[in-house]
């Protein structure tokens, strides 16, 4: 099996925008489509409880088209934003703008025991804080979210690769999640 790196996947992704047209707000979107396909078929959506854990990049403008994904199939979605909302760029700030005209709950996460009640009563967490690009030792709140997310007992769906993982040699950067399942994008990781 070929597993992509790092700049293999900015590459394509570059392709598809710079010489096929398609938006970042569409790959965004499939890469969404492809997580609540996976969440329909392993977990269900319906009257199901779902907590994101976003990030301010891609990955987490993804976790952002989940749970807007998961509010339009009748399932409740509560996200936790990790970084600052003016940190938000391109699709992932679109798709900030558009849940923020929702009746989903977002909030920008302090400290990760603010979301411990959350995590405990869910059916299944997201993981949408580091995609691919993570460059450096994971510390302070995406660690101590990492932590909480890896002791819940709860489903845990990490998109693109878990949060922690460098995307070029596998290493832990520090802490990682440690998902049931990942959603990959593009090619395997």
């Amino acid at each position: 099996m070929k597993l992509a790196n790092i700049d293999e996947m900015r590459f394509m992704d570059h392709f598809a925008m710079e010489k096929l047209g398609i938006s970042e707000e569409i790959l965004m979107e499939n890469a969404g489509l492809a997580a609540v396909n996976l969440l329909q078929k392993e977990i269900g959506i319906r009257d199901k409880k779902f907590v994101i854990f976003c990030g301010s990049g891609n990955n987490g403008g993804d976790g952002l088209v989940v749970a807007r994904l998961i509010h339009s199939n009748g399932g409740m979605a509560k996200v936790f934003l990790l970084g600052d909302k003016k940190k938000y760029r391109g699709a992932a700030k679109t798709n900030l703008d558009i849940i923020g005209k929702l009746p989903i709950d977002v909030l920008k996460l302090g400290a990760a025991v603010e979301a411990r009640r959350e995590v405990l009563h869910c059916d299944a967490v997201i993981d949408a804080i580091f995609g691919t690009g993570l460059d450096r030792e994971i510390k302070g709140l995406p660690a101590d979210v990492i932590e909480l997310i890896n002791s819940c007992r709860r489903k845990i769906v990490s998109l693109d690769i878990p949060s922690g993982v460098n995307g070029n040699t596998g290493a832990i950067m520090g802490t990682a999640v440690q998902a049931d399942y990942t959603v990959t994008f593009g090619l395997p990781k």
